[in-house]
């Protein structure tokens, strides 16, 4: 989480980037319980899907499948989870959008980039 905000790469935060990682993890927090739609403190596969789509993440459904394997325990996946979920697709998209100039949803890695790309994370 921290490497999403460390706006100036000190492997730290400081206050105003802390701030924005409050704002940005409260409203992820906001976003889970809406589509926990049966309140049990997980959400499952379509209630990741349905909150996916919501965050603009268009995704086919092997790759919601794919997500869900990941971070979920039994086919739920708590908020601590989905949290991890939410950076780490935060993070990757961050990535491939800086690539992607044209915007058409195709990028060209180098090997060695795509390794600094997820190893960043």
């Amino acid at each position: 989480m921290i490497s999403m905000l460390d706006r100036d790469m000190s492997g730290t935060l400081g206050f105003n980037e802390f701030k924005e990682l409050w704002a940005v993890v409260n409203g992820w927090k906001q976003h889970f319980v809406s589509f926990d739609n049966d309140s049990s403190g997980t959400v499952d596969r379509q209630e990741l899907e349905k909150a996916l789509m919501n965050m603009g993440f268009r995704l086919s459904p092997q790759a919601v499948t794919a997500i869900t394997r990941r971070y979920s325990t039994r086919g739920k996946i708590t908020f601590d989870d989905y949290i991890a979920c939410c950076v780490k697709l935060r993070a990757l998209t961050e990535c491939f959008r800086r690539r992607d100039t044209s915007q058409q949803g195709f990028v060209n890695f180098q090997y060695d980039d795509f390794i600094q790309c997820v190893m960043s994370i």
